[in-house]
């Protein structure tokens, strides 16, 4: 009971600090960026079933598989991600992998960007 209570509140203190990154300030920037790693470190596992439904679109029955692995690879990803974003929040950075949260683009597969970019907040 103890642990689901957690969850929920790690979600909610997420979604909040999320929400508050359409402002541009230094302080909504870097709370925005705290709460999307949270929910990126969170729900990294997802996209095991989103790859592998995005590539046997593409692929077809070939693709089921292929999109497990596929998957197993932007779990990681996203989940490394997350946590590299709560870490570093007092640097607010541009998202490192499009979309930026994973229910933003289900029907697209995730990408990665190389550079490090910072945002230019007020």
């Amino acid at each position: 009971m103890k642990r689901c209570s957690f969850v929920l509140l790690t979600a909610a203190l997420g979604f909040a600090c999320a929400s508050a990154q359409a402002e541009d300030t230094y302080l909504a920037r870097s709370s925005g960026k705290f709460g999307s790693g949270v929910l990126n470190a969170a729900t990294g596992w997802t996209e095991i079933p989103k790859t592998m439904y995005t590539t046997s679109q593409t692929e077809g029955p070939v693709g089921l598989p292929l999109g497990f692995f596929k998957g197993v690879f932007h779990t990681l990803g996203r989940t490394m991600i997350g946590v590299m974003d709560m870490t570093t929040f007092f640097i607010p950075t541009k998202p490192m992998m499009t979309p930026g949260l994973i229910w933003e683009g289900m029907d697209k597969e995730t990408t990665y960007n190389t550079n490090w970019e910072l945002h230019q907040t007020k």
